[in-house]
């Protein structure tokens, strides 16, 4: 996708996560920087509320915010994303999660970082998002990371059948399909085996979930592409998830259609590098397994 662009932050917006008691203190030690630097602060009216900064509470959140940072772990930084996208508002987060892959900024530095930005902007990337719709119905569901579809009954695998740009390309009896943005290749599509994906790249990764055969590759398309996910009339149905999060029911004979979201998801960009840094330090690609284990997470 393309570059987002420059910004000066005028209004700086928080998204925290106010059950883990480090991300509220650094919270409020960025409250204390932003008022320093003459910016305003917003957050949402509940979250305002839980850490006391009183006045910072936005019915509108995270509008007028120019930035929005989350403080937590990667879930955190999906659920800011989500609030963001809409209002084309960037997003960028400060590491305070278990995995943090998509987190940019450490615990150990933020109050620098932060700092940083309010005197000298962010740059910005575009990423390619996911909107998914059932064929027949009104509601879409957005997704950063992936749309994946869980059949309903354990024990029962389900054929789906996978039309891409109207062409019928296979029928895969599985556990589930998931289909990634590059952004969400190194979630739940990786652990069904995808492919990872740099965040720049404008596609899609489909990928059987446990299929029953041992032919079933993931597959890269262009995200101009509509994908549509079929199933049979006699399965037992399937539940849709973005991002995780269960959606909606898909009853038997239904139709998923997913395709690429009007918005793109704007991401600051510290460092050109991060990804490729992640991908060593947190997954440890491109190490031996002798020193992966030596090292651990």
């Amino acid at each position: 996708m393309s570059d987002g662009g420059k910004i000066t932050i005028s209004n700086l917006a928080l998204y925290v996560d106010t059950e883990r008691q480090d991300a509220i203190a650094a919270a409020k030690s960025v409250a204390t920087i932003v008022r320093e630097a003459g910016v305003k602060l917003v957050l949402g009216e509940e979250q305002a509320a839980k850490l006391n900064l009183n006045g910072a509470g936005a019915k509108t959140f995270p509008s007028p915010g120019d930035l929005l940072v989350s403080m937590g772990g990667d879930g955190t930084l999906l659920r800011a994303a989500h609030l963001a996208a809409p209002l084309g508002i960037p997003v960028v987060g400060v590491d305070f999660g278990r995995v943090g892959f998509l987190t940019e900024v450490g615990r150990e530095n933020f109050d620098g970082v932060i700092r940083g930005l309010l005197k000298d902007g962010v740059d910005t990337e575009n990423r390619t998002a996911l909107e998914a719709s059932l064929v027949g119905k009104k509601e879409c569901y957005f997704a950063v990371n992936d749309i994946y579809l869980d059949r309903r009954q354990r024990g029962n695998i389900v054929t789906f059948s996978i039309n891409i740009g109207g062409e019928q390309v296979a029928d895969i009896p599985a556990d589930g399909i998931v289909v990634a943005s590059p952004t969400g290749s190194t979630a739940y599509f990786l652990s069904a085996g995808g492919p990872i994906m740099a965040p720049g790249l404008d596609a899609f990764g489909i990928a059987p979930i446990s299929p029953h055969t041992l032919f079933s590759r993931p597959l890269v398309v262009s995200a101009q592409e509509t994908i549509r996910i079929s199933l049979p009339a006699d399965s037992r149905g399937a539940n849709l998830f973005a991002d995780g999060k269960l959606e909606t029911e898909v009853p038997p004979g239904s139709v998923v259609e997913i395709v690429r979201a009007a918005q793109p998801v704007r991401f600051a960009r510290l460092d050109k590098r991060h990804f490729f840094t992640m991908l060593e330090r947190k997954l440890h690609w491109g190490t031996s397994i002798k020193r992966s284990l030596e090292e651990g997470p």
